[in-house]
């Protein structure tokens, strides 16, 4: 198996915006990591630059997904739209491999799998890996909202994460956020609409949007639902 990324080396990260927690791989998933991973994981180094249409057979705008849990969603999402490339990050390893399964049932191309901190992966270079303007879209579904108000400053969506978002989107892009925890949502949205000259809100100023049906519903949506929680999407252009 190659080598990856481990996620629990600091390179510069004061804070993180998730906590670790390794469960037991399936069978399967350790198949997946041991025959997949060499042709549909990406292994990447903090400080190295990286071109994400170069991951791809066919270059294509490529959308980055943040977080994507076990994959189901995104896997749906790249197999609905094969006019695009997506690029998932994950940091648990029984998630990759479960979308790595994924990839290999629905035969997918579109689609390939990092498992490394986006914070890391967005900073600009020399620290960071992306060029600017190569990503079409960023999804963020259902991140961890930190609810204790001594935790807020683990949320992922703070404004120097944004503005590291905005220089990898190309102009018009999207930064597309759902999220089942209103004060969370209201977070993001007070975050995104105090940054006028990189974003707009693409359902008018200070609202949330509704959800477009290129988003497949995830596990922790149907979730957040049968607890009775709204589920708010966040959709901004780049300017």
């Amino acid at each position: 198996m190659t080598h990856l990324a481990d996620p629990d080396q600091p390179h510069h990260r004061p804070v993180r915006s998730f906590v670790l927690r390794e469960g037991r791989l399936t069978a399967g998933q350790q198949r997946a990591f041991e025959t997949l991973w060499p042709r549909f994981g990406v292994d990447w180094q903090p400080g190295t630059l990286l071109d994400p249409t170069a991951l791809f057979d066919s270059p294509r705008p490529v959308v980055l997904e943040i977080g994507f849990g076990n994959g189901e969603s995104l896997a749906a999402q790249a197999a609905a739209d094969p006019a695009r490339n997506y690029l998932g990050l994950e940091v648990h390893r029984p998630g990759v491999g479960h979308l790595l399964l994924a990839v290999e049932r629905l035969g997918l191309t579109n689609l390939r799998v990092m498992r490394t901190d986006a914070r890391a992966l967005l900073r600009p270079p020399p620290d960071g890996g992306l060029p600017a303007a190569s990503l079409a879209a960023v999804q963020l579904f259902f991140p961890d909202p930190w609810p204790k108000k001594r935790h807020h400053k683990r949320r992922i969506v703070q404004p120097d994460f944004m503005q590291d978002v905005a220089r990898a989107l190309t102009a018009g892009g999207i930064f597309h956020a759902a999220t089942d925890w209103a004060p969370y949502a209201e977070h993001m949205r007070a975050v995104l609409e105090a940054m006028p000259a990189l974003f707009e809100n693409t359902a008018g100023a200070g609202r949330f949007a509704e959800r477009p049906a290129s988003r497949p519903p995830t596990k922790f949506e149907r979730r957040g639902e049968r607890l009775g929680h709204e589920v708010l999407d966040l959709v901004y252009r780049r300017r």
